[in-house]
This record gives structure tokens, C-alpha cells and sequence, in this order.
């Protein structure tokens, strides 16, 4: 059985107004590996907690005291209920129609997780240069799922073919990143109001997992004339 996701205009436009929507068919198999990595992820959120949230953290503390391993275990810890869900609904929102235009598994298993482990780490490693001279930490896979948003730019919303990093979908981009972390520094705010308590936004993680799956894509898809 196959899902079928439909593009609003199905004309091969890369200009078209929408990231997400596709006009291809995403076979059942693309869905296995975003689900298993939604459970792992529900699990260190459920039996891991604070211990391992704290200790998965990514900071230049970790870094300095000789801890590497955060910069790819932060991407599977979380803070909170509402981080860890809005985090997996975008991952398995997005990542099997990517999935599907990776080739055949398990090879397009292999280069989603490296797209997504890559993104991650490339979003921590921007959020460590930005934070240099802070105690600052980050944790969490949204890095990673930029990274995802990123890569489905440069895939042709008709035709599933990769598009120039010049096309419009760039621009929708940019947009969408802008308009995405303008909504969230307010929902955030609204949030410090109510519980007196601030939660910050790592946008230098989202920005540098955006970055890698953005470039990282043609790698893995065919160029498209259109």
C-alpha cells in the first residue's frame, strides 16, 4: 500500500507557494526508519529524563571535559513535553517523503539517517561557535528536522528531481525559516509570561542543520532542467 501526498497545483512549478506537498507516491516502507526513531526518541524522553537530558546536553563545558559524544547524542534527548512533540510530529511529517526520493532501501534509509545525524551535528557544532564564551546548552532533534525542511527544497515538488539552490523554493525558504522562529520567539514569550520562566530558542542548531540538508541533498538526487 502507498500513501499518496498531492501537490495544491500539480503543473511542475518549482515556484510553487508551498515546501511540503508533493505530487509522488511514498511507499510504506519510507515510513519504517522515522517511526523507529520516534520511539528511540520517546524512550530516553520517557526512562531517561533530566538525568540524561542534562548529561546528553551539548555545551563547550561537555566539549572541554573531553565529551564528544554529545554532539550526536543531544539530538535524541529533550526537554519537555511540548519540545519532544512538536519535534516528532514534524520528523514523521517529513521525513518519509524525503525517504522516498533517496533510492531504494536500505541505501535510502542509510542516507536519510546521514542527512539527519548530519544535520544535527552541523547544527550543534554552528550553535557551539555562536555560544563560544557561554555556559549555554542545546538538546533536541529540531537541527536535524531543519535539515529535513531543507533538503525537500531542493527536491522538484512534481517530478521528485533536485532544483538549482537559485529557484524560488529558496526563497520560500528563507521565509519560512523567518516566519517560523518569529512565531516561536512569541509562543516562547507568551510562555515566560505565564510561568514566569524563560525558555530559549537554539535558532543557531535550526539555522545550521538548515544549512547542511540544504547542501547536502544534491549528493543524493538528480539534477533537474526544470
Amino acid at each position: 500500500m502507498e500513501q499518496v501526498i498531492m501537490v495544491v497545483d500539480p503543473a511542475p512549478d518549482v515556484g510553487s507557494d508551498t515546501l511540503f506537498l508533493r505530487q509522488w507516491s511514498v511507499p510504506w516502507h519510507s515510513h519504517i526508519v522515522p517511526i523507529a526513531l520516534s520511539l528511540v526518541v520517546a524512550v530516553v524522553f520517557l526512562w531517561g529524563g533530566v538525568p540524561v537530558a542534562s548529561h546528553w546536553a551539548l555545551s563547550w563545558r561537555a566539549i572541554e571535559n573531553g565529551r564528544v559524544m554529545p554532539l550526536v547524542l543531544h539530538v535524541f534527548a529533550h526537554g519537555g513535553w511540548l519540545h519532544v512533540l512538536l519535534n516528532l510530529s514534524a520528523l514523521l511529517f517529513l521525513s518519509a517523503p524525503l525517504i522516498s526520493r533517496l533510492g531504494q532501501p536500505p541505501l535510502a534509509w542509510v542516507r536519510y539517517l546521514y542527512m539527519l545525524i548530519g544535520s544535527g551535528i552541523s547544527g550543534g557544532v554552528l550553535f557551539l561557535l555562536v555560544n563560544r564564551d557561554s555556559d549555554a546548552s542545546v538538546l533536541g532533534i529540531s537541527g536535524a528536522v531543519f535539515g529535513l525542511v531543507a533538503a525537500l527544497t531542493r527536491v522538484h515538488p512534481a517530478t521528485g528531481s533536485l532544483v538549482s539552490v537559485r529557484s524560488q523554493r529558496t526563497w520560500l525558504l528563507v521565509k519560512f525559516f523567518v516566519q517560523n522562529h518569529l512565531a516561536l520567539f512569541l509562543l516562547l514569550a507568551i510562555m515566560a509570561v505565564l510561568s514566569g520562566r524563560w525558555i530559549g530558542l537554539a535558532w543557531e542548531a535550526h539555522l545550521g542543520g538548515l544549512l547542511f540538508g540544504f547542501f547536502a541533498t544534491p549528493l543524493y538526487l538528480e539534477r533537474s532542467d526544470k
